[in-house]
């Protein structure tokens, strides 16, 4: 065997341990994008359900707020004239103020005070324009600044 023939199977052996190993990295790699992909969706859906429990809480504490000051405080009769129902409410740390231009008589709508709106909040509604039932509706959000981000969650009590 001369020496260029043992240098063409050398070359050839090589260029078959480059092409495994090309093929190899790309095969790990392809792995380590789909594992990285399963995590990030991972990631998103574990927030999302987090911001939607938040939501959710911040619209019970809503209605818990509403049903103390209709049931238990009273200050919400039937044919209640919106420029007759309170100003603010207090539940808590926090207060909510009439929306003055989305109220009417038996229908009152109040919003949360915040200082922060990266923080949650929450909208109430007084609504007894129906003789027979009596309607408390809570919505919470995960963040009160309107981004893609927010997450809205309602409640409502019937009685």
């Amino acid at each position: 065997m001369n020496t260029h023939e043992h240098s063409t199977i050398a070359s050839t052996k090589n260029g078959f341990a480059m092409l495994f190993t090309v093929l190899v990295i790309s095969i790990i790699m392809s792995l380590a994008i789909g594992i990285a992909n399963v995590t990030f969706k991972q990631n998103l859906l574990s927030s999302i359900a987090k911001d939607s429990l938040v939501a959710f809480y911040a619209a019970d504490a809503g209605v818990e707020c509403g049903l103390y000051y209709d049931f238990t405080v009273g200050l919400f009769p039937e044919d209640l004239p919106a420029a007759s129902a309170p100003e603010l409410l207090a539940c808590g740390n926090n207060t909510f103020s009439k929306v003055a231009d989305m109220s009417y008589t038996n229908y009152i709508v109040y919003r949360e005070n915040i200082t922060d709106a990266n923080k949650p909040c929450r909208n109430l509604v007084f609504d007894k324009t129906d003789a027979t039932i009596n309607l408390i509706q809570s919505r919470g959000y995960s963040v009160c600044s309107n981004t893609p981000r927010q997450v809205e969650r309602a409640l409502e009590v019937r009685y």
